[in-house]
């Protein structure tokens, strides 16, 4: 039990069978031929050789699949997080020089530095069970992400598939106006190269969804560059790739000043990567019912990472696509993306000879289609249709994207989701129940005139007990004699929505209305008892149902009499009680004290003696 715990993928040895393995088999030879492609395409939108995306395809996968949570979750390098990653390399100066500027030997150890960093970041989260923490960001502001990095990507490939030559600008405005200041000088070659390339790609899916469209359309396109020589033509190719083993990697020696530099950035691709690993674990596990660790997956992907800094390959995460692929193609366990990793380096050494010869613009026509497929347009419109608070973090986050660095729009992303969430917890439901409600048709049709019925759903907390006191005070028509609190509905209570109700019912008291809690929550109880509410209460102020809080109140109020704002309440048989101690005008602890004392004596019955309280009195305009 304890090594399963540590090394996950010991349960789905213990039960491999032989079927498993032609299924996992032959979803990994299904996955593998659209994975290199993708992984070549990605490693391009990072800013880097083609080489350290199909490195990232090998190891980087194979352990991100033993230690995760989902069987189908397929990682390795994705459009969103190489975007981050070239953003970063565009930005981030070390020494006074931009990663994007240094040679490439150096400039590509930061890169597996920047994996190593956003592993432990992501190991560490997982550790620390932080895997529910992607629940926070909400549909908008992934939705806007996706669409601005849909643009970017498609703005950032303009350069290669114009054949325009150059320095390509960072940033997507000065992208698009270098393109059409350059319209003059466009390659026909590289744009005809590029438009082959895609519908070549879109006419192969027709024939089959399983189809290696992407690697058959490639490996057309690379023929038709070599037979009409391209290469003088002025068309890129995309160069020698060596077919060996993924060499072994270290990120720069150890530098304080580095290490904040590319911290941000870190954490950034980590929460990245978290959000969509956590949303794409949860769907492949809700399609076949299994259950989901995301912490464990968090750690899964996190030492996936850890493996692609170590192994010259850049930082991914869960990709959607050869995840859906792993489903439809068959597989059955974890082992089958384990297989995918595993073909990667013998297809590698088939086709590194052939992909030097690729020309760039066709790798740009696969990006330019996938940036189109990422925009998802219902989503769009059910964010812009669905609350305003929706259509505006939309709209601020698809911005952000744009003009900020990547790293800066995920992080107002983040920002937004964590406004949206206490916005909406700052504003809970309190509904103040008419005759016709559902929740009184058990009623007895003889409850006294008087009674206001609140319920609160959601979470108490100082929040929800202002909006109470705001809709208690402004209900001018039926001025409230006492006030029944529904509290059935609330499923979380804090130190601070506790004290805010013991306020709210030493403000009731002051006003002479009596307060009955109406609580049928353990949880909730167990938490007033605690705070010494109910206690404070006593028993005969606290139900457990409404209709048992009604007789309460009816009983109470039955016993009430009010005339010329002073009220009657009648005291319990037997000696006199001991007298109050004289309330000190305007102090409201000692009104309250009275009021308590008085309420108590009307739930005791009894017909002989009574005790006079100020009546309720409409609170003044402030």
């Amino acid at each position: 039990m304890r090594a399963a715990r540590f090394f996950p993928f010991l349960d789905t040895l213990k039960t491999y069978t032989a079927r498993d393995f032609r299924a996992d088999f032959m979803a990994a030879l299904t996955v593998t031929p659209m994975a290199i492609p993708q992984a070549m395409a990605y490693a391009l939108i990072a800013g880097v050789h083609p080489q350290y995306g199909i490195y990232a395809c090998m190891l980087p996968v194979i352990v991100a699949a033993l230690w995760g949570s989902a069987r189908y979750l397929a990682a390795g390098p994705t459009n969103a997080i190489s975007m981050v990653l070239f953003s970063t390399m565009a930005t981030v100066s070390i020494g006074g020089t931009l990663l994007s500027s240094l040679p490439e030997e150096a400039r590509m150890a930061y890169v597996f530095g920047l994996a190593l960093l956003c592993g432990l970041i992501q190991v560490g989260m997982g550790l620390a069970r932080l895997g529910d923490l992607a629940n926070f960001i909400s549909h908008s502001v992934m939705v806007a992400f996706a669409t601005g990095a849909a643009l970017l990507i498609a703005a950032g490939q303009l350069k290669t598939v114009l054949g325009l030559t150059g320095p390509k600008p960072a940033g997507f405005f000065p992208q698009i106006g270098m393109a059409f200041r350059n319209l003059d000088q466009i390659n026909y070659w590289s744009l005809g190269l590029a438009v082959l390339t895609i519908v070549l790609i879109v006419a192969l899916r027709r024939i089959s969804r399983r189809f290696p469209s992407t690697l058959i359309a490639l490996a057309l396109v690379g023929a038709v560059g070599a037979i009409f020589q391209v290469k003088e033509r002025g068309v890129t190719l995309v160069g020698p790739i060596p077919n060996v083993i993924p060499p072994f990697s270290l990120p720069p020696a150890f530098d304080i000043t580095a290490l904040g530099d590319l911290f941000m950035p870190a954490l950034a691709i980590a929460l990245l990567g978290t959000v969509e690993s956590l949303a794409i674990g949860k769907q492949m596990a809700a399609i076949k019912g299994d259950s989901f660790d995301g912490s464990q997956e968090l750690i899964g992907q996190g030492l996936g990472n850890i493996a692609a800094g170590l192994t010259s390959g850049i930082p991914g995460c869960g990709s959607f696509t050869r995840s859906a692929l792993v489903v439809t193609s068959g597989g059955n366990t974890r082992m089958g993306t384990v297989y995918s990793g595993l073909l990667a380096l013998p297809m590698l050494f088939v086709l590194a000879p052939l992909m030097s010869w690729l020309p760039m613009p066709a790798l740009g026509g696969v990006l330019l289609l996938i940036s189109f497929q990422m925009i998802d347009r219902e989503s769009i419109r059910l964010c812009l249709v669905a609350t305003r608070i929706d259509r505006a973090v939309l709209l601020l986050t698809f911005a952000a994207t744009l003009i900020l660095d990547l790293e800066r729009a995920i992080f107002v992303g983040v920002l937004l989701s964590l406004v949206l969430f206490i916005y909406k917890t700052a504003h809970p439901r309190v509904l103040r129940l008419r005759p016709e409600d559902p929740l009184l048709r058990d009623a007895t049709p003889d409850l006294p005139p008087g009674i206001a019925v609140y319920v609160i759903e959601g979470t108490l907390f100082f929040g929800a007990i202002h909006e109470l006191e705001r809709q208690l005070y402004e209900e001018d028509r039926e001025p409230a004699r006492l006030v029944l609190l529904h509290l059935t509905r609330v499923f979380w209570l804090d130190a601070s929505g506790a004290h805010a109700l013991a306020q709210f019912v030493e403000r009731c008291y002051a006003r002479s209305m009596p307060v009955i809690l109406v609580v049928g929550s353990r949880n909730v109880r167990d938490i007033l008892r605690r705070t010494g509410i109910l206690d404070y209460l006593s028993s005969g102020f606290v139900a457990e149902t409404i209709n048992e809080g009604l007789r309460l109140a009816t009983n109470l109020l039955n016993r009430v009499s009010c005339r010329d704002n002073q009220c009657v309440f009648p005291a319990p048989e037997g000696p006199p009680p001991t007298p109050p101690v004289p309330p000190v005008p305007g102090d409201p602890v000692a009104r309250a004290a009275l009021a308590r004392e008085a309420a108590a004596t009307a739930t005791a019955g009894g017909q002989k003696g009574t005790a006079v309280l100020p009546g309720p009195e409409k609170p003044k305009n402030t």
